[in-house]
């Protein structure tokens, strides 16, 4: 019994170790999964914030955000947006107290991502004190609105 003793645990050994090579599991390499996974979606185009000031920046983004200005000051509205889109189109309505439209202006845009447009008035004569609005529209559509003040 002993001349087979060596054969049968060579024999189970071999076994064992095939037995556990099938139960491996093979996982894909990470660079696989990822490209598996579907990219994001670009986000809706939305106007987010807009905002009043005497200045705006570099980036087209109001520097001191306010609604009260004096007669000589320029006016700037500050549309902040995100979203992707191929073609949007921001226009800004200024009126005067009753609806009085004091200028309009549209920019066509775009966007890959956060934006800003920048809209303005200024009037060297003067504004006439009293309550103004600026509408902010895309694409024809309200986006929103801002009401301001000029005081003498």
């Amino acid at each position: 019994m002993h001349a087979h003793g060596p054969r049968v645990f060579a024999l189970s050994f071999a076994l064992t170790a095939i037995a556990l090579a099938s139960c491996k599991k093979e996982t894909p390499p990470q660079n696989e999964t990822a490209a598996a996974a579907p990219a994001p979606a670009p986000a809706a185009f939305s106007v987010t914030v807009i905002e009043l000031g005497k200045q705006v920046g570099p980036d087209k983004r109001v520097t001191s955000p306010t609604t009260t200005f004096g007669p000589k000051d320029t006016i700037h509205a500050s549309v902040a947006s995100d979203g992707a889109a191929p073609k949007k189109i921001i226009a800004a309505k200024w009126t005067y107290q009753d609806g009085q439209v004091v200028k309009e202006a549209a920019e066509t845009i775009a966007p890959t991502g956060p934006a800003a447009t920048e809209f303005h008035i200024s009037k060297p004569s003067g504004w006439p004190a009293g309550k103004y609005k600026v509408e902010i529209s895309v694409d024809g559509s309200p986006a929103g609105s801002k009401d301001f003040e000029v005081k003498k």
